[in-house]
C-alpha cells in the first residue's frame, strides 16, 4: 500500500454516501448525515448569532475533489463539492446585519447549494500508552464558496411580521453580504463532519501504518 493511500482512503470515506449514511464500527466514524450540532456562536462585525440543536443533511452527496498532506508542517488539506445541504435548526441573532438593525429568536433553515468546501487541519505526533505514535488532527479551518445560498430566519423582530418579511426579504437578495458576515457558524459546523472522521480514524490507525511505504 502507497505511502497516501490509507489516508486518501480515509479522506474519500469523508465523501462516500454508505459511509457517511452508516456508523463504521472498524473506525469509531459516528453517523454524520444528517449531523446533529448542539451549538455553534460567533460574534463579530457588530452582529452576534447562536445556532443550536440543528441538523446539516446532503453530505452523503458530497464527491473528494482535491487531498493533500504537507508531510514537513504535518497539514492536512480536503477540498470536496457538495450538490446541496441543508441546515435546519434554532437561532438567536442581534445587533446589525449588512449595516441594518436586527433582532430575533426562534427556528431557521438554510440550503446551499454548489458548494465547495477546502478543510485544512494541522496534525502533531502523539505517543499513547500501546507504545505507538498517532498522527492527531488539531484544530480546523473551513472555507467554502456556494453557487446559491437561501436563508430564512422565523419571528424576528420579536415576532414582527411585517419587519421580519422584509428582512428575510433583504437577506434573499443579499445573500453573499449576508453570508460574509454570519458564515462562520455553517463554516464551523460544516467543518465537524470532516473533522470527526479523521480525528476518529486518526484515533485507532497509527501513523506508521496510516502512511506505509509498504505493499
Amino acid at each position: 500500500m502507497s505511502k497516501l493511500s490509507i489516508f486518501f482512503a480515509v479522506c474519500a470515506v469523508v465523501c462516500q454516501s454508505e459511509a457517511l449514511k452508516l456508523r463504521d464500527p472498524k473506525y469509531g466514524v459516528p453517523v454524520l448525515d444528517p449531523m446533529y450540532v448542539p451549538e455553534v456562536s460567533v460574534e463579530e462585525s457588530g452582529i452576534k448569532i447562536t445556532a443550536r440543536n440543528f441538523t446539516i443533511e446532503g453530505a452523503r452527496n458530497a464527491t473528494l475533489q482535491d487531498f493533500r498532506v504537507d508531510f514537513d508542517k504535518l497539514i492536512v488539506s480536503i477540498q470536496f463539492m457538495a450538490p446541496q445541504l441543508d441546515f435546519r435548526g434554532k437561532y438567536e441573532l442581534s445587533g446589525k446585519l449588512v449595516s441594518l438593525p436586527i433582532i430575533g429568536k426562534g427556528d431557521f433553515n438554510s440550503t446551499f447549494r454548489g458548494l465547495i468546501a477546502k478543510y485544512e487541519t494541522q496534525c502533531n505526533f502523539t505517543k499513547k500508552a500501546d507504545g505507538k505514535t498517532y498522527l492527531m488532527p488539531l484544530d480546523y479551518e473551513m472555507e467554502f464558496e456556494p453557487e446559491f445560498v437561501r436563508i430564512y430566519f422565523g419571528n424576528l423582530f420579536n415576532g414582527n411580521k411585517l419587519l421580519g418579511d422584509a428582512m428575510n426579504s433583504f437577506i434573499a437578495e443579499n445573500w453573499r453580504l449576508v453570508l460574509d458576515q454570519i458564515g462562520k457558524p455553517a463554516y464551523r459546523a460544516l467543518g465537524m463532519i470532516v473533522h470527526q472522521i479523521l480525528v476518529q480514524v486518526a484515533n485507532k490507525v497509527p501513523y506508521d501504518e496510516l502512511f506505509s511505504d509498504t505493499d
